[in-house]
């Protein structure tokens, strides 16, 4: 068994077409691509909004849904700290309301977290 399957390029065309998404008719689940656009025009939010999307199995920007949840590695170098720490309480608020929803009745409330 091998740990990265390899297939010949003359086999692909024998392949079924099969097109799952990410996110439903924005990303495809083996894209690759880039977020890109001028200075502040929210590109950070945006990459934020598609990894919390994914990781809660949430609509993206409230509109294209997430076919299933999974893992989400975020590497944030050059986010201010404040973006990064509104992520995670973005994050944990959303795996508070799935726990919720999963065990009603057990409410637990976290405080926002400080600015520094």
């Amino acid at each position: 068994m091998s740990l990265l399957p390899v297939e010949p390029a003359w086999r692909l065309a024998e392949r079924k077409e099969e097109h799952r998404w990410l996110i439903a008719g924005l990303w495809s689940e083996q894209a690759v691509g880039i977020v890109g656009g001028e200075p502040k025009c929210c590109k950070s939010f945006l990459a934020l909004d598609i990894a919390v999307a994914v990781a809660a199995g949430i609509p993206c920007l409230r509109r294209f849904a997430v076919p299933r949840s999974g893992r989400v590695l975020i590497y944030a170098a050059e986010d201010a700290l404040h973006i990064v720490k509104r992520l995670q309480w973005r994050l944990r608020g959303h795996r508070l309301r799935a726990r919720r929803s999963r065990h009603p009745g057990h409410h637990r409330a976290h405080p926002p977290p400080r600015s520094q």
